[in-house]
């Protein structure tokens, strides 16, 4: 269950790790500008903030076990329609289409955890699961260039299909167990408020890293003037450090810190990674401090999900925990979907990195201050 759910958070979300890892390239064979490239994150944000909460309903009504299977059967048909993508435009339409597995993710792995896995024991198996997102950054980020150079980008990002086809064959025989809630609570549940507050914060630290994640690589080539593989390989530290802290802070937050704290850590944390970015920017200090800015994004805000995940399934009936979880996905893709063209727009209008670094470390020292919304105790409750 644990490499199931990983491989399905790495499918859901490897079309942002492409257009991070490889916008260099996309700059070069489309001959289109930052700004461009930071669309296709929007397209593939906005459309899965905008289904998520449907499909967290019908998660709940499908079962997660055949919702988990069409995801991956979606995730192997977008990722082939990238790398084949004759021209922007068609381009665009398969980053849009990606969306509908980016937004569903959550929700069913939630839902598979919550119907497998006892309260007070999800924060290790969450933690596993959340990292598969920074699996496929850490193995995007060291890989595609590396087979961009060998091959071409397009041939890099199908090799890549292995991971939802893996997860496919992983599925076979599996069934839907222990579900307890029927359609009329699915219907007429409501979802606590608690989670509201977890949207806002989602959307404020989602708008903010996907920001930095997006053009770190690109600020690091362009900028600091490091090579293609050097610069792909600062998003695979941000991806390494990132399955670590995730298993690490969920299990924190579930055991002592509690979900409020441990948020605010998070967020301040990214902080400090957006001044030290900033910093290099202006040229005060050497980029290699893109390195420690890197491990402090990793270890920072990158984690949130794997909290917020494990706090939602506290929190909601176990018939809801796809409708809530579709709620948080949704503040958080929001946010994501607007970070990246800001920041290319920013770059592209300014000719600089540097008052993008400054804004991002402004809303993510926000978002630790919404974090006091969240209750400090391991339960969240209703405020």
């Amino acid at each position: 269950m644990g490499a199931i759910t990983a491989i399905t958070m790495a499918t859901t979300t490897f079309p942002l790790i492409i257009a991070s890892v490889l916008a260099a390239q996309l700059l070069e064979e489309f001959d289109i500008s930052r700004a461009q490239v930071g669309l296709l994150v929007t397209g593939s944000g906005l459309v899965g903030a905008l289904v998520s909460p449907a499909l967290g309903r019908l998660t709940d009504r499908l079962g997660a076990v055949r919702s988990i299977t069409f995801i991956l059967l979606g995730g192997a048909l977008t990722l082939a329609g990238l790398a084949l993508s004759p021209s922007y435009g068609v381009l665009v339409g398969a980053a849009i289409l990606t969306g509908v597995p980016n937004g569903w993710g959550n929700p069913a792995t939630n839902a598979l955890i919550v119907d497998n896995v006892s309260a007070g024991t999800r924060g290790l198996v969450t933690g596993v699961k959340q990292s598969g997102v920074q699996i496929g950054t850490f193995l995007g980020g060291l890989l595609l260039p590396v087979f961009t150079v060998w091959w071409n980008w397009r041939v890099a990002v199908l090799v890549f299909l292995a991971m939802p086809l893996g997860g496919l064959v992983g599925m076979i025989g599996r069934r839907d167990v222990g579900r307890q809630q029927t359609t009329t609570m699915v219907a007429a549940g409501k979802i606590p408020i608690s989670v509201r507050w977890l949207s806002v914060y989602g959307f404020v630290s989602g708008l903010a890293s996907s920001a930095i994640i997006g053009f770190l690589p690109l600020f690091a080539e362009e900028d600091q003037l490091w090579s293609k593989t050097a610069a792909g390989s600062i998003l695979a530290a941000v991806g390494f450090t990132g399955i670590v802290s995730r298993i690490l802070w969920s299990r924190a937050s579930e055991r002592s810190l509690g979900h409020g704290r441990t948020l605010r850590i998070l967020a301040w944390m990214t902080t400090g990674a957006s001044v030290l970015l900033a910093l290099a920017g202006l040229g005060v200090v050497e980029s290699w401090v893109l390195v420690p800015a890197a491990l402090l994004l990793g270890g920072g805000a990158v984690a949130w999900n794997a909290v917020g995940m494990l706090a939602v399934m506290e929190i909601a009936p176990p018939g809801l925990v796809g409708k809530g979880t579709g709620s948080i996905i949704f503040g958080f893709l929001l946010g994501v979907s607007g970070g990246p063209p800001l920041m290319g727009y920013s770059v592209d209008a300014l000719g600089s990195y540097t008052p993008g670094w400054l804004a991002a470390g402004a809303l993510m020292a926000l978002s630790g201050l919404i974090a006091f919304k969240v209750p400090p105790g391991g339960t969240l409750a209703d405020s």
